[in-house]
């Protein structure tokens, strides 16, 4: 299954001695999905006896010392004297900041690096240690066209005046972006400090076959087989049966950002609205710089009251909106995996998602729900309306298997053996 991992050299510590793991993550912070990723890596390797310890460049008490399970944090200084002297710039800064991570890595025999910049970070790092790289994603903003290549083809084929609010701002970005590389710029050298750091790195995996797919166009490697993430399953949900057919609820769960493509959603919840014999309405939870924009575009198009904004919800309110709902949409863009979408599953709502990236992966290329072209609203009408078109044995069929696949393959119990490979246990 990981026959690539036995061709890795892992360095050997002094016999009786036990491996020390470093995990680098750029900040604890913000509780967002990259670092609760990040937490429950670590939880397994803690439960596996094997001590993990984290480095990072900012760490929020208040908000990750009860999440990390007081883990052993190694706290880098962000900014220093020293970088007035030898830190002008943003690649200066950087570099500034990875000698000093470099010494707080030294002592480790592995470190595992998780999101930019820590990876090049590392692999620029003069250390001992085996130097391995999660790859979540490349970094979008610095390998704009490699690691968007959804948004990419939509904007050439648009020219960029799209509907959708993603790809009118893409194409800006791109514009920019080519202004910025066709002369020595800050993003220009943060470009070549990546490509120069991922250089020295020992591996690089990917967290699914499309950010590994990303990572070869940019890099010129990465290994074959993925490590999902670990999905933090609920234990218990309540039984479901059918769906309720007097008010057609779809829930789309996600901070409120362009990328995430909102706007279409909303846009086809309207068509699936004007077509549907019965009432619906469409619950968005999360919050973000998009929410007065998605707003907006609601109380102009939107059947009065059929939009319904939440924002940012306790985990008991969370679960409500969720049980209530039968349908999860969300055609989310280049997207290297999707956690909600699994999480919806175990929830049991029935999924529509994009036809490309992680999501795409997560339900099987349609097995496990509908997948449409994700910048269509009229695509994710008629998928909706499908939906609300099977009869209740057929849904709860669906649900089950949806859910049965979903902890099969992004399970603790499923992922815990392939990450212990990749680490030499």
């Amino acid at each position: 299954m990981l026959e690539f991992l036995v061709l890795r050299f892992i360095r050997s510590p002094v016999p009786g001695r036990r491996v020390r793991l470093g995990i680098f993550h750029p900040a604890f912070e913000a509780v967002g999905g990259a670092e609760i990723l990040v937490a429950s890596q670590a939880e397994i390797l803690r439960d596996e006896g094997l001590a993990p310890e984290l480095v990072t460049l900012a760490y929020n008490p208040e908000r990750w010392a009860a999440r990390l399970l007081g883990l052993p944090i190694h706290l880098v200084e962000k900014r220093h004297w020293s970088d007035l002297l030898f830190g002008w710039g943003r690649v200066g800064k950087l570099s500034q900041r990875g000698k000093r991570a470099a010494d707080a890595l030294a002592s480790f025999d592995q470190v595992l690096a998780h999101n930019w910049p820590t990876s090049a970070m590392l692999g620029k790092a003069p250390i001992r240690a085996r130097k391995l790289w999660q790859c979540n994603e490349p970094p979008r903003g610095i390998h704009r066209r490699e690691a968007n290549p959804t948004l990419t083809a939509r904007v050439q084929a648009t020219g960029g005046q799209a509907v959708e609010e993603a790809t009118q701002h893409f194409s800006r970005d791109l514009t920019a972006y080519d202004r910025a590389m066709a002369s020595f710029s800050s993003l220009q050298a943060r470009k070549q400090y990546d490509l120069e750091g991922c250089a020295g790195l020992d591996v690089i995996y990917a967290i699914s076959a499309f950010s590994r797919d990303n990572a070869r166009r940019i890099y010129g490697r990465c290994e074959e087989q993925v490590l999902y993430p670990v999905v933090r399953f609920p234990q218990v949900v309540a039984p479901r049966s059918g769906l309720d057919r007097n008010t057609r609820r779809v829930l789309v769960h996600s901070r409120l950002e362009v990328l995430k493509n909102i706007d279409t959603v909303i846009r086809g919840f309207n068509l699936f609205a004007a077509s549907s014999p019965a009432p619906c309405e469409l619950h968005v939870v999360g919050e973000g710089p998009s929410r007065p924009s998605l707003e907006k575009l609601a109380q102009d198009s939107s059947p009065a009251g059929s939009v319904r904004f939440h924002g940012f919800l306790s985990e008991q309110a969370l679960q409500e909106v969720y049980a209530a709902c039968d349908a999860f949409a969300l055609l989310t863009l280049d997207e290297p995996f999707g956690m909600v979408f699994p999480e919806a599953a175990a929830r049991g709502l029935l999924m529509v998602g994009p036809d490309h990236g992680g999501p795409l992966e997560i339900l099987e290329d349609g097995k496990l729900g509908a997948v449409v072209d994700a910048f269509s609203p009229e695509a994710l009408s008629e998928a909706l309306l499908g939906i609300w078109c099977l009869d209740d044995a057929e849904v709860d069929r669906r649900r089950t298997e949806a859910d049965r696949a979903c902890r099969s393959r992004f399970d603790r119990t499923a992922i815990r053996p392939q990450l212990l490979a990749l680490l030499g246990r």
